[in-house]
């Protein structure tokens, strides 16, 4: 390869040799090799489009309202070092800019899909919770799934009295004009949150942990056998309170805690661990501990079933109550203090669980469970209360079968009655014709009834959803009873998880975060 220096002159011009400039001709026997400049990303690639732009905004939004991160996070040197070599392209919004346009239009964008997804709803299932957090189930028009979201969290302004409550709530869902679709609202057992559900003349389900925990905390009180037991174990308080503190000792200590795993490793983690701490329980009090958890231990299981991130319906809740009640029957607590709990224990679950499968001001329970294609009949305990259900059931399948009948039989009454007036016995077939249509709709609502529980009870694990979502047309409209029950949730847990979001969310990096710009960041962490 050889390199020749050539200068191109003007025979007229002086030479300025400052002013010359070399140019390499490169002569080589293979092919040519010519260098190029690095393409910038933007040739490469174009410009951002706005749909882009708008995805990359969205992208921050949603990482935002799911990771709990302030606003502020886009004016990090990290963050925006990161979102640069990602795509250099891309102009990072200022936190002004975030807060007051991007996320109020994502905002209007998911409320316009909440909105869709709530008006297909034919039936809604509402929880609720004191601060106030309004979370929501539903099943599309065709029975195939359940969906939540969550419609607000708000900050309450005036005394939380039941009229005051209500109105927030009746507010909200005519603001998401729902209010008409709402079969049900959970909440816990306090009394102005029962008195706002009574106003807004809605059915109020108990929260079944709720009830659950009070059972626990009540049994555990034990007031009249912990003094008689006093001299001789020190008293299951004075126990649960050793219990405390030495829970509190291995939270504090980092050796201690190391040495806890430590032995947690060499025994099992699930035997009871009996560590030495600045506090510690003597042998007896050791007995009575290993006689408390395996009757505590089904509350346990009951909790999590029923308070899982996957749906939970009401109408488990009698057949887990069934079992738990048989479960703490077998416990044989060698302890008088274990025998004790265990009697309070199955005396408080009959107290609040009793009327569950009665038609009283809980009927909702029995008919969801009755109308559960995994449990039926064979889950109520008593065959007098399965078969109350079972008639209120055929009493509701009767009403909607009548419904569309009973107007045209009347418009039909009512213009024979305007044409022959003073026909006495018109009048009287009238009655007659009426009552024949009555027995006809009572008669074909039971027999809708029989179809129904002469199929067999399909497996524990089986989508109720789809099952009556197969049976739809057959079993009409036994199968738009059955949804209404259906996403009942059994807890008002839903609502509760939002507010441990939200004292996330109050954290000390977003200590000046606005109730509203709150409400916002939930319900995109929810609803996006």
């Amino acid at each position: 390869m050889r390199v020749h220096e050539e200068r191109e002159e003007d025979e007229n011009t002086p030479v300025n040799t400052s002013a010359v400039i070399p140019r390499a001709e490169i002569v080589t026997t293979g092919p040519i090799v010519t260098r190029q400049k690095q393409m910038v990303l933007s040739n490469r690639f174009g410009t951002v489009s706005e749909h882009q732009i708008n995805e990359f905004h969205e992208a921050i939004v949603r990482m935002i309202a799911e990771d709990l991160q302030p606003l502020s996070i886009v004016e990090n040197s990290g963050f925006r070092r990161m979102i640069k070599l990602l795509d250099s392209r891309y102009e990072i919004p200022s936190r002004k800019t975030l807060g007051r346009t991007i996320i109020h239009q994502i905002m209007e964008k998911v409320k316009g899909n909440v909105q869709i997804l709530l008006n297909a709803a034919s039936h809604i299932a509402i929880t609720t919770d004191i601060w106030t957090s309004m979370n929501t189930d539903f099943v599309d028009t065709n029975l195939r799934e359940l969906s939540t979201v969550v419609l607000c969290t708000k900050k309450l302004e005036s005394n939380h009295t039941g009229a005051y409550l209500s109105q927030v709530m009746t507010e909200e869902l005519m603001e998401w004009n729902i209010l008409n679709k709402v079969v049900a609202i959970v909440t816990d057992d306090a009394a102005n949150i029962k008195l706002a559900v009574r106003l807004m003349d809605i059915p109020q389900i108990p929260c079944t942990a709720h009830k659950l925990n009070l059972i626990v905390q009540q049994s555990l009180e034990m007031s009249e056998v912990d003094e008689a037991d006093r001299d001789e174990t020190g008293g299951l308080k004075n126990i649960l309170k050793k219990c405390r503190n030495i829970v509190a000792f291995f939270k504090r200590s980092e050796v201690g805690n190391r040495i806890l795993v430590e032995k947690q490793k060499q025994l099992g983690i699930n035997k009871v661990l009996k560590v030495q701490a600045p506090i510690f329980l003597d042998h007896d009090e050791w007995n009575i501990v290993d006689n408390i958890i395996p009757l505590l231990g089904p509350f346990n299981c009951l909790k999590v079933e029923l308070s899982a991130e996957q749906y939970s319906a009401i109408s488990k809740v009698i057949p887990l109550i069934s079992g738990l009640q048989g479960s703490l029957v077998t416990k044989m607590p060698r302890t008088l203090i274990g025998q004790a709990l265990k009697t309070n224990l199955i005396g408080n679950i009959t107290k609040r669980f009793d009327d569950f499968e009665k038609q009283t001001i809980t009927l909702s329970f029995s008919r969801a469970t009755l109308l559960d294609p995994r449990f039926k009949k064979i889950a109520l305990g008593i065959d007098e209360n399965a078969n109350e259900a079972e008639k209120f059931v055929i009493s509701e399948i009767a009403d909607l079968l009548d419904t569309p009948n009973a107007v045209n039989e009347q418009a039909v009454v009512n213009e024979a009655i305007q044409e022959q007036v003073n026909n006495v016995w018109e009048f009287l077939q009238s009655k007659v014709t009426s009552i024949q249509s009555q027995s006809t709709v009572t008669s074909s609502a039971t027999a809708l009834m029989r179809q129904y529980l002469n199929i067999p009870h399909q497996d524990l694990k089986s989508n109720i959803f789809t099952y009556w979502n197969q049976h739809k047309s057959v079993l009409y409209p036994l199968s738009n009873i059955a949804e209404k029950y259906a996403i009942i949730p059994a807890t008002s847990v839903p609502s509760e998880r939002f507010f441990s979001k939200a004292g996330q969310i109050l954290c000390a990096r977003r200590n000046r975060l606005l109730p509203d710009n709150l409400d916002t960041l939930i319900f995109l962490s929810k609803n996006m």
